[in-house]
């Protein structure tokens, strides 16, 4: 009897511990619900005009995303169809390109999805004195520099942020080079 109650009791942790891990799974697999109106994909907003260009992709040792060969440069949009403050996206050699202009009138470039899910970055908030771009989904902010995370990693909405944060490890993101 008591080796069938160890058993049990055995058995009951064990239940326990893998209802805990779905509950975590099915919290990460529904957190694309949290994601800001129209921020899904591009071609889901008025007004998106990427498109593909076959230009090959080549890997490099410290590189956070695709990079491309430095004597090809793709159009990713005119420049007067972004004005200061505002921002474009675009599809580039598979690679998805947030690109914006400063009050300034300076350019600057960003992939357009965030390193914690992959969710679009389409509509983030820049921070002009600081240099970043906070993702409005998970509230990371990311340098416009060299692409790494500044401050708090997923540090919003509450919980579920923070749920995020634990599963997915902080990670920066591509950085393309503007003209």
């Amino acid at each position: 009897v008591e080796t069938c109650q160890k058993r049990i009791a055995a058995l009951h942790h064990h239940l326990g511990k893998m209802l805990a891990k779905i509950v975590l799974l099915a919290v990460v697999a529904s957190a694309s619900a949290f994601a800001p109106t129209g921020s899904f994909a591009p071609s889901l907003r008025s007004g998106f005009a990427g498109s593909a260009v076959s230009a090959p992709a080549t890997a490099s040792a410290k590189a956070v995303g695709p990079t491309m060969k430095a004597e090809a440069w793709c159009r990713v949009c005119t420049s007067d169809s972004v004005q200061p403050g505002k921002q474009q996206d675009a599809l580039i050699s598979g690679a998805a390109v947030l690109v914006g202009r400063y009050s300034n009138g300076k350019v600057w470039a960003i992939s357009a999805k965030n390193s914690a899910t992959g969710t679009e970055m389409y509509g983030a908030k820049v921070d002009e004195v600081a240099n970043t771009l906070k993702d409005p989904q998970w509230g990371t902010q990311y340098s416009l520099v060299d692409g790494e995370v500044v401050g708090k990693w997923c540090p919003s909405p509450p919980i579920i942020g923070g749920l995020i944060g634990t599963v997915f490890p902080p990670k920066g993101v591509w950085v393309p080079q503007v003209r």
